[in-house]
């Protein structure tokens, strides 16, 4: 694909401009150009500072949006292989405008996030800025495992302790049981609280991907600093709702996250929320034409970005969002809207709630790319290949009723889509059902009969039997 340039006086033409002209200056950007536009912008005096709120258990002043360094830009395809440079200039493009607090964990690009992380705050005074990294339960093995994990990560982050540490996304099949054996069996959850008290975890929470069983046990049994829980506008109507979603095509996922409960229940118990997934992975940042037309008629100026942030941010005991931000757009997008923050109003509710009816009629498969299930042993592109999917789903449609109208168009879209971007060494046809990702995914997601239904899908478009 050839890459669009546009010229140093065109960026910093558009950059003076604000809103969507400022997103116009990297839209098209070579990396040189963009990098060129970074080291300008830093040239200023004078940024925009994004909306703070004080967490009301120890008083920090912590910014609305967390940067999340787990989809940081990355040279090639390989996830381990951080792009320093641009990465860094991104991240200073929000330290700028007062984003100070970074998330992380142990297992992100591939184990170097924390590496990148500790790099790169160097240059800051580490009373200045917020870390968040976590306790990865799949490594735990003895009781000597927290204690050889938590000195490398203070290692890697080149710190003497950890701002917010959590115990990272509790989940798991029979998670109750998996974590009574490693944090109470092993003892790791007595470690931690070990640290706290020597000072190298300032406050102890944890990210919660489990079921309420958990929930319920984890807030009854324990004190806890704060939480992080996924939460956006989608989850929540899922809760409402009962669960029901329009079980079209292949993209049926019966299993939800009932966030609402789980928020509420922090609430109750005066736990501050950190959210996770404010926009489901990206699925609410590009709506399908129908639910984006609902929005914009309320409000042309704002975007489907907006509205999910806004949504989160809005509830009150919401401290800060975490947005794993992996573009220059997504940086730019995302502080100009957590800058002079405006909460939603009642009736807005109502106009969100008509465009997510309209998204469910073209629902896609609900992977939030958060890519714990990578890498897969046998080589295949989950991710990408559940975006593809999602990308048409909720725009023309996936190539699944012959006997549809659009049947000819859908399928050359998707088979272009499919074939232009999953190499085919990583395509769905390539799964053989071992089940590892489910275990590990999220959203419990059923993901090799996802990848048999789409080869399915594939061959036939394709014509074949």
């Amino acid at each position: 694909m050839t890459e669009k340039k546009i010229t140093r006086r065109q960026a910093l033409k558009y950059a003076g401009v604000g809103g969507a002209g400022l997103l116009g200056a990297y839209y098209g950007l070579s990396r040189s150009g963009l990098i060129a536009f970074l080291d300008d912008d830093a040239k200023k005096t004078d940024f925009p500072q994004v909306t703070k709120r004080e967490n009301y258990v120890n008083g920090d002043i912590i910014p609305l949006l967390t940067f999340g360094c787990m989809r940081l830009p990355i040279n090639g395809r390989d996830r381990a292989n951080i792009d320093e440079e641009l990465a860094s200039k991104m991240l200073d493009y929000a330290y700028r405008r007062g984003v100070n607090f970074f998330d992380t964990a142990y297992r992100y690009h591939d184990g170097n996030s924390e590496t990148f992380v500790g790099k790169y705050l160097k240059k800051y005074p580490r009373k200045d800025f917020f870390i968040s990294t976590k306790m990865p339960d799949r490594f735990i093995k003895t009781r000597e495992d927290p204690k050889k994990i938590f000195q490398e990560q203070l290692d890697k982050l080149q710190t003497d302790y950890v701002d917010y540490y959590l115990l990272h996304s509790l989940r798991h099949e029979n998670p109750l049981a998996n974590f009574k054996h490693v944090y109470e069996e092993l003892g790791a959850l007595e470690y931690l609280k070990r640290e706290k008290e020597a000072g190298r975890i300032r406050q102890l929470g944890f990210s919660f991907h489990g079921d309420m069983p958990l929930m319920k046990y984890l807030l009854s049994k324990y004190k806890w600093d704060f939480c992080m829980i996924q939460l956006n506008y989608f989850d929540w109507d899922l809760d409402e709702s009962g669960g029901n979603t329009n079980e079209e095509d292949i993209v049926i996922n019966k299993k939800f996250y009932p966030s609402a409960q789980y928020y509420r229940m922090l609430e109750e118990k005066k736990i501050p929320t950190f959210v996770m997934e404010p926009l489901r992975g990206g699925q609410l940042a590009v709506l399908n034409p129908e639910a984006v037309k609902i929005l914009k008629e309320k409000d042309p100026s704002q975007t489907p970005v907006s509205w999910g942030l806004r949504y989160a941010a809005s509830l009150p005991n919401v401290i800060s969002l975490l947005s794993g931000m992996s573009s220059m757009k997504h940086v730019v997008e995302n502080t100009e809207i957590m800058t002079d923050f405006k909460p939603l109003e009642e009736k807005d509710h109502a106009v969100l709630s008509k465009a997510l009816v309209a998204f469910k009629e073209k629902l896609g498969i609900l992977c939030t790319q958060c890519m714990y299930c990578m890498p897969c042993p046998y080589g295949i592109n989950i991710s990408e290949i559940f975006r593809v999917y999602n990308q048409c789903a909720g725009t023309i449609g996936v190539p699944v009723d012959p006997l549809n109208q659009n049947y000819l168009k859908q399928k050359k879209t998707f088979l272009t889509s499919y074939n232009n971007t999953v190499r085919k060494d990583e395509r769905a046809g390539h799964c053989t059902g071992c089940g590892k990702c489910v275990d590990i995914c999220p959203q419990r997601l059923e993901v090799p009969t996802f990848m048999a239904q789409i080869e399915k899908m594939v061959n036939s478009a394709k014509g074949k039997a």
